[in-house]
């Protein structure tokens, strides 16, 4: 919910307000739409914006912003959202340079839906895959620590904790010792 108030309040904060035209939240089945009206400052480039460039297109909507403590820190939120994207397993959001405004297009996992249209609480390709990358890693390492985890698969600890919890609770690995020296048996 917070890259969401990231990219609509970047939005209201860096519109061009000469070009007529309003911002526009678009929210589709696969991905939510923020279009912007106005183009990129000329020292802006997306792949700049990607490393945290910002710059200022209106100050006091900003200042203002930065009290209310809608945004947290001058060119943080795009950096944040491609992060977050990553952790949660979503595509990577785009960043569309459309002339005359700016779009920026945020991806959600595709929901899986029985034949009478009601979402089935299953596992996504990308849960597969950490669930998999995981299992693959302790058996290589049964005393491997979760911030070990964290680091070779390049997820967040949160996801990684989830992870292992999701894995205990469906019986597939299975804890042996203390929490601080025990080792993982993987259940197969």
């Amino acid at each position: 919910m917070n890259t969401i108030r990231e990219i609509i309040s970047n939005a209201v904060c860096h519109r061009s307000y000469l070009t007529p035209g309003k911002i526009q939240v678009a929210l589709f089945d696969d991905r939510l739409e923020v279009t912007s009206p106005g183009m990129l400052d000329n020292e802006i480039t997306i792949e700049k914006m990607k490393t945290g460039l910002s710059k200022i297109r209106n100050r006091g909507i900003a200042a203002a912003f930065a009290y209310l403590n809608v945004i947290e820190a001058w060119g943080s939120g795009i950096p944040k959202m491609f992060r977050e994207a990553k952790e949660y397993g979503l595509r990577e959001p785009e960043l569309i340079d459309m002339d005359s405004d700016f779009r920026v297009n945020l991806y959600r996992k595709t929901a899986v839906v029985d034949q009478n249209g009601v979402i089935r609480p299953t596992t996504n390709d990308t849960n597969d895959t950490n669930d998999t990358n995981a299992l693959m890693l302790i058996r290589e390492n049964p005393a491997i620590t979760q911030q070990e985890l964290r680091e070779r698969m390049q997820v967040s600890l949160t996801t990684v904790k989830r992870l292992m919890a999701e894995l205990q609770k469906e019986g597939r690995i299975k804890r042996k010792g203390s929490s601080r020296k025990g080792t993982w048996l993987v259940i197969d």
